[in-house]
Parts: structure tokens; sequence; C-alpha cells
């Protein structure tokens, strides 16, 4: 899906989520304990590789469960005891990754700069750039992506260890993998019927059908305890011979229960989890490993390197494949923690990466470059703008000859030193693009990078419109770009750029063609970057002073005016061209539009789905209160302080309302009632825990957990506001009286 950008006037870009350094390697922070919105990116140095060290440039993050937890704070007590951590700034997110090597240290020799590799037990990989220990680098698998790939390694090593290294399964045995939907169970489930096992499988019902697909025979729920009975039941009161365990309380005591004679519990949870003693009372019988895989490098370094190395052999040999897994970029990744603590998912969450600094696009002065359309005003302010990044060869073609101001402007560029072809050609023929290449090959330094503007206007409805007038305008945009495409495809260009628009966005009335056009170029670029080549497509908005846009009549600019879109400054839109081709993205739209005027041309429901998001959020702020959408908490406090006692419980309720709507994920609209439980839309300990930090930063309020609980309601949390601040004003109040009473008496002793 296209990616919408909107821009201010002066074309400083509006980032929802993370603001990405640019230039600069960067690393994910937490500003402070307890709240997802403080995660952050902070500028970071890189480190060049010791001994035996790499140094990678991460692509993808695999999102593991700790780190919600640690961005939650909920251990932070554990950290200051054993690790020393005593502030969330110490803390580092991100487990593992996958990625490029960009460096390697001395005495390494299977591993070399632009081997593609995963990276396991690492504490920093949401980085641009991590530099560690070979050890726990491994190349990835061949037929796969970067992004599958960063599914592979905690999972299936965690599972691989358990039931492969400790337990040793094999034909024949019956194994029970709990949280069978999550990461580490999807892994058990391949390795454990790869091994020729009987898998039976725990999970919530809504992803059970998921893993009967799977070829899984045996779901049951893991919310309860029922799973003991239906277990025994299944297997003719054998029990099972491996279980896999991730859960705590008393489903430790009944997996023993289901455990056949002498068979082997392998356990990977964190809480509450038994000591030896404990099972040889209960099961003195069965074989019982706990274990941390973050513990194992301590007592077998080369460990991981093996286990790693062994998964690798199998998802080369395709006998494993990657998790199911949901993508989210790292400007989303406050929805990626909240996406996992809901525990929506099914396999991974994985978290890609921004190559911004990959590979920095840079005019080269013994290169040339070429503009179709480069002879209008937009073609030339453009050519003079790769002239300022530090081009000397400049190719320019259109269907005719230059006119008196574009042969003064190419005047000034040669003056100046820089070598200016104009080559006339109409790039919808193939035979004039293929001249226009040739005469580049032959005369000229190789070809870097193309910008291709060629278009013409010829708008009408739909209902109106010749076929003419279609092919008239989609000629140069689409057979143009193809050709183009086709002619360059073996070249080694940095960067093949065309100019679209918005008008394959947003749709404009009276330009069908002219969007279908553009949308042709779009899709190409998308086609490019999917074979491996450069490829971005720009969807401009109206330019203020040249482009096609800058002819429209009065009439039509006040009815794009109207809808609120506004002209792009020269400048800023050339500066946000350099962005662009230096970040490596594939579609930008790139417009000054004022979203609130803009959708309230749509009437009620007939907002375009691309914008429907977009349509939400602009809903929510004009219906919500602006004391609760503010975004300083001294002035809410300031607020509620001031209203009535009526006033101010409904200024509470839509506070939470807005509140738990956020962390939830869910439009207003789908919130129950305040006299409703929470429980019904998803509200779980974790969410209270971070609503309850909410309140406490918001309000300066702490609420016992007991009234965060999942079946309360919105009422109830209101009240419970409401005696906290009522036993705030009495203590005021008291403190003050005392106060008075202090004075009078020291008045009287003075006296």
């Amino acid at each position: 899906m296209p990616r919408l950008k909107r821009q201010q006037k002066d074309i400083q870009s509006t980032q929802v989520g993370l603001k990405i350094p640019s230039q600069q390697p960067f690393q994910l922070k937490l500003s402070e304990y307890g709240l997802l919105e403080n995660l952050m990116l902070q500028p970071i140095e890189r480190r060049s590789p010791g001994p035996k060290e790499v140094e990678i440039q991460v692509k993808a993050v695999g999102l593991n469960f700790r780190d919600v937890l640690n961005a939650l704070g909920m251990l932070k007590d554990y950290y200051a005891k054993h690790l020393g951590i005593t502030t969330a700034e110490q803390l580092t997110f991100g487990f593992e990754c996958t990625g490029t090597i960009v460096a390697v240290g001395e005495g390494i020799s299977h591993l070399r700069v632009g081997n593609e590799v995963m990276v396991n037990l690492v504490h920093d990989a949401f980085s641009s750039f991590i530099t560690t220990s070979a050890d726990v680098v491994t190349p990835k698998p061949q037929q796969m992506s970067l992004v599958e790939t960063a599914t592979i390694p905690l999972a299936f090593s965690t599972a691989y260890h358990g039931l492969c290294n400790l337990a040793k399964v094999r034909p024949g045995d019956r194994v029970l993998i709990h949280a069978a939907a999550g990461g580490v169970g999807q892994a058990a489930v391949q390795l454990a019927q790869q091994a020729g096992a009987e898998v039976f499988a725990t999970a919530s019902p809504r992803k059970w059908e998921f893993l009967k697909s799977m070829g899984v025979n045996h779901v049951m729920n893991s919310r309860t305890l029922d799973f003991a009975e239906e277990v025994m039941n299944l297997t003719q009161g054998k029990g099972v011979d491996v279980v896999l365990n991730s859960l705590n309380g008393e489903f430790i005591t009944k997996n023993f229960e289901i455990l056949a004679t002498g068979g082997r519990f392998v356990e990977i949870g964190k809480i509450g989890i038994w000591d030896e003693n404990q099972v040889k009372q209960k099961r003195p019988d069965a074989q019982y490993f706990p274990f941390d895989l973050g513990n194992l490098p301590q007592d077998n370094p080369g460990l991981i390197g093996n286990i790693m190395d062994s998964l690798g052999q199998k998802f080369e040999q395709g006998f494993l494949k990657p998790l199911p897994h949901k993508v989210f970029k790292l400007e989303k990744v406050v929805e990626a923690f909240r996406y996992m603590q809901q525990s929506k998912h099914i396999g991974k969450i994985v978290i890609s990466m921004p190559q911004a600094i990959e590979k920095q696009v840079s005019i080269k002065p013994d290169g040339s470059y070429l503009i179709t359309g480069g002879l209008g005003a937009l073609g030339l302010k453009t050519a003079k703008w790769i002239v300022e990044q530090g081009a000397k060869n400049l190719v320019l073609t259109g269907r005719r000859q230059p006119s008196t101001e574009a042969q003064q402007t190419i005047e000034q560029l040669q003056e100046a030193g820089v070598q200016v072809l104009v080559l006339s050609g109409d790039v919808s023929q193939e035979e004039d693009v293929a001249r226009i290449i040739e005469k580049i090959t032959t005369s000229l330094p190789p070809l870097q990078g193309l910008i291709h503007l060629a278009g013409v206007l010829d708008d009408g409805l739909i209902s109106n419109m010749s076929w003419e007038q279609f092919t008239r305008v989609m000629s140069p945009k689409v057979q143009g770009a193809w050709h183009l495409h086709c002619l360059t495809e073996n070249l080694p260009l940095d960067f093949f750029v065309c100019y679209s628009s918005i008008a394959s966005l947003l749709g404009l009335p009276g330009q069908g063609n002219y969007a279908a056009a553009n949308a042709f170029m779009d899709a190409l670029a998308h086609y490019r970057q999917g074979i491996g080549l450069p490829g971005l497509s720009i969807n401009w908005g109206p330019w203020g002073e040249v482009g096609m846009a800058a002819k429209l009549d009065q009439q039509k600019a006040n009815s794009m005016a109207a809808k609120g879109i506004s002209p792009i400054s020269l400048d800023g839109g050339l500066q946000m061209l350099g962005q662009l081709i230096s970040q490596g993205v594939t579609q930008m739209g790139v417009m000054t539009i004022d979203w609130t005027k803009f959708l309230d041309q749509f009437p009620a429901g007939a907002c375009p789905p691309l914008l429907s998001e977009l349509a939400q959020q602009v809903k929510q702020q004009q219906q919500s209160s602006p004391v609760a959408q503010s975004l300083d908490p001294a002035l809410l406090r300031t607020k509620i302080k001031e209203v009535t006692s009526e006033n101010r419980q409904q200024l509470l309720i839509n506070y939470l309302q807005n509140l738990v709507s956020k962390f939830l994920g869910l439009p207003p609209s789908n919130l129950p009632n305040p006299n409703e439980a929470l429980n019904s839309i998803g509200l779980d300990s974790l969410v209270s825990i971070q609503l309850r930090n909410r309140l406490r930063t918001d309000l300066e309020i702490e609420l016992p957990m007991n009234k965060l609980s999942v079946d309360t309601t919105i009422t109830k949390i209101v009240s419970a506001l409401q005696e906290q601040l009522l036993l705030g004003d009495l203590l005021t109040s008291e403190t003050s009286l005392l106060d008075e009473q202090e004075e009078e008496e020291m008045e009287e002793f003075t006296l």
C-alpha cells in the first residue's frame, strides 16, 4: 500500500511514530519505565569489530515478549538486583535480528563483508548497526528473505535445544507443546513433526484452526486446566512422553500428572518454575530440564553456534519453514509492542529496520544523469538541483526544441562547467529511447541515474473522454517509463525516479486518465524494487511555481484549495527529492494538505479505503475533548480541579475512553458503554498495568491494581479516581487549616 506523508509549508515531513535520525546510526531506547510511548530512537556511535567480531547492518528484528515486559517496567526490579540496571535509559531492546555484514574483525574466515546473516542472543538488536561475537552469527538460508529469517533465531534455537538436545525426541513420542501458536511453540511443532512425534498442543481457541492446518490433530485450550483430562483420554491414560512447558502455577502440576513414566519435562518458563526437590517429591521417575537459552553460552560458548548451524542446514534442505509473521516498520514499533502485548499474533512479530543509511546515494561528477521532460520548467529546476548536488554531465530530453527560457538556463549550466546534452525524442517511442540511451553510452560517462518527468494533461469526465485523450496522457508515462526500464535494466543505476501524482493516490475530478497513467509508474517502481533494481515513484501534490499544476486556471486552483490541497514550494520539494532518493523507499506521497478539509468532501461512509485510518483519527480529534487529547498532563490536572463534580466525572470518562481506545487499538465506536466490563474488548493484565502507569503519569494518582482488574469498567475506574481526587482535596484543605493554626499560634507566642 502506498505510504502518505503530509507536508507542511516548508515540506518538513510530519512523522507518525518514531522519528528516525537522518544519516546517523541509532538505537531503540526507553526514556522512562512503564509507558510504551516512551520508546524512542537515539543516535549511537558505531564500534569497529575487534578480534572474532563482526559488524552488521540490521535489516529485520524479531520481537520477543521480554521486550514488551522491559518497556512496561515489569522486570526492572530483577534487572536492578542481578544486572545493576537502575534506569530505563540503560535498557537495550532486541535479542535477535538479521542483516548484512559490513565489517569483519581479525581471526574470522567463515564470514565476509556482504554476507546476509542471522544473529542470535544479542542485547541491542534494535539498532541500525551492531557489533557482536561471530559465535552467534550464522549465514541465512539462501532461499529465504531477511524478514523471514528473522523468525528463526530465538524461537527455533529454544525449541531445538529443548526437544532435540535435552528431551531427544524420537519417532513415536507423544509431545505436548503449550502455547503452540506462539513463536517457540510453532518452531517446536515443526521440529516434533519432523522427528516423527505425535503432537498435542494448547492455544487460545481462536488459534485452533491454524494449528489444525499444520497437521496438529489434538488441540486444547491454553487458558484452562481441562487439557490434562483431555490428554489422558486421548492417550488411554498413558500420558505424554515429552512436555514443552511455558505456563506457570497449577499448569506445572497438571503437566507432571499427565507425564508418562520416565517422561521428559522441558521447562522454558521463567516464573514460578519448580526446583529439583519439588520434582523429586512429585515425580522422581521424570527427567526435568529447566533452561534459559541466554545462560547457555556461559557454560558452553560454542553451543548456540552449533544449534544455529544445524537449523540452517534443515532450512536449506527444506525440512523446516519460517514462522508465520506480521511485519511492522520501525516507525510503528509502539503498535508492534501493543500487538504482542494483546497476544494478537500467530508465530512471530518482525520489525523491519529502515535502510536510509544502507546506501547513501550521491550525485557523482563522473557520471551522467538523464531527465526526460527535462526542457519544461520543472525539468529544468530539477536539472539545476542535480547540478547543485555535484553533477557535471546532464542529458535533457523533450519532444520539441528548447524554448528561449530553457536555452538560457542550459547556457547558464554550461557556463558553470556542466556538460549538457539536449536530445529530442518521444519517450513513448521505443526507438527514440533506444537512440537516447545509445547516445549516452557512446558519448558520455556511464549513466548513473534518471528522472522521468515527461507527461501531459488532458482532463475530462470519463464518460465524455475519448480514447485519444487516454492514449495521449498515458503514452509518455506508461510506455515511456516501460521503455526506460527495459533499456536500462542491465545498467548499474543508482536511482530510477518517476514523477508521479497524488491523482493516483487520492483521485482528482476529471483526471481519470492521468491517475491511471501515474498508477502504472507507481506499480513499476514496486516491480523494479522487487527484482532488485532501484525504483522510486513520488506522488507529488501540485507545485506552486512550476509544473503542470502551476498552469491551472483559477477555478481549478480554487477547487483544489477548497479541498485543502496547497502548492508545494519548489525548494522544499527538491529537498524532499534528495531525501527520498537517499532513503531507498519505493513510493511516497508528498503534498501540502489539510486533511480535515480534504476528508470533508466525502459523504459519511464514502471515504476512500486508503484514507480510512486517517479519517478515523481526524474524526476522533474533532469529537474528543480538547483537554483529553492534550499532551500536557499539567493542563489536564488543572482542568479536572476547576470543573464541577458532575463535569469532572464526564471529563474523566472521556479521558479514560481515549486511553483504552488507544491502548487496545480500537475506534471509540467499538468501546462498550462505561458500565460494561472492559475484558470483553481485550483488556488484560498487561494493558491494566499500562493504564495504571499512564494514570500515574497524567493524573499523579496511584491506583491499586485491584481497581484495574480485567473485569472492571470505565465507571468503576472513574469512581476510584474520584475518591483519590477527593481525598487529595481534603488533605490539601486540612494542610491549609493546620498552616493557618500554626501561624496564629506563632503570632500569639511572639506577642
